[in-house]
């Protein structure tokens, strides 16, 4: 078994150069504001994040079945109701995220975690260190088990998450520690996805939409940072999906002007 290595909370160079200017050039084709300007992206792509969100925590609600849930209200039958809420618990997450200037804080963190978790664990564990032991299906690391060295660490997290200038580099040091420290009883991967498109929002940068295509990638690369410590797996997951939604705006938008020239 591996146990937690405080080293990892220590690299903070995680982009190559040419990865970084991929990724800026990408920011530039399709920019944060034109994607907040617009509100069939926000919810088409939030449809796409909540979907594929609850979709690698393993939850059996299809696409189609959380469309209904979320513009109706309309429960699929023969499914679990904890898979109902953690939908709508997703959406109501995305949903404060888009609508207010999160900082990526401790307090954002835990903000979102209270919303991430309502009925899906214990009232008095929400938004809480845990303090007893954790164990992850299919990896073999063993995370912390105090609250007390769980909060020393996460404290020690966002200070070295706050010098770290560059927002790409920010954002997956954030999202991949957060998962790694399992600061939570549960919904920590979820908590850590929001919180990665909290920094690059903060930093006026294209959010992150998880690939419905890509989750068994998700999984073995989170699990391969939790055993190695390295970002090479996630960093191309990453910037995989990044430039799989950038594209598909891109597509998006020729399509309306090919209309716009369609009988003339």
């Amino acid at each position: 078994m591996i146990t937690y290595n405080p080293d990892y909370l220590d690299n903070t160079e995680i982009f190559t150069q040419k990865e970084l200017a991929l990724l800026e050039e990408l920011n530039r084709q399709v920019s944060l504001e034109k994607f907040l300007n617009n509100k069939s992206y926000i919810d088409k792509f939030g449809l796409d994040f909540i979907y594929t969100s609850a979709l690698i925590e393993g939850n059996t609600y299809d696409k189609l079945d959380t469309q209904a849930l979320i513009q109706y209200g309309r429960t699929a039958g023969g499914k679990k109701y904890s898979d109902a809420k953690m939908i709508l618990n997703l959406r109501e997450a995305y949903e404060m995220f888009i609508a207010k200037d999160l900082q990526p804080s401790k307090q954002t963190l835990k903000d979102l975690h209270y919303i991430l978790s309502a009925e899906m664990i214990a009232e008095n564990a929400r938004a809480t260190p845990r303090d007893s032991e954790v164990t992850i299906l299919g990896c073999n690391y063993i995370p912390l088990a105090t609250k007390e060295k769980l909060d020393d660490e996460l404290n020690y997290l966002f200070k070295i998450a706050d010098s770290i200038e560059n927002p790409f580099n920010k954002a997956l040091y954030i999202h991949n520690n957060l998962a790694y420290l399992q600061y939570f009883t549960d919904c920590n991967k979820r908590t850590a996805r929001l919180m990665l498109n909290v920094v690059l929002k903060n930093e006026l940068k294209m959010i992150y939409i998880p690939d419905e295509e890509s989750v068994k990638e998700y999984l073995k690369s989170i699990v391969t940072y939790y055993e190695t410590g390295n970002y090479t797996l996630f960093k191309k997951y990453f910037i995989n999906s990044y430039k799989k939604v950038i594209e598909m705006i891109i597509e998006i938008e020729e399509s309306r002007k090919n209309e716009t020239n369609f009988r003339k």
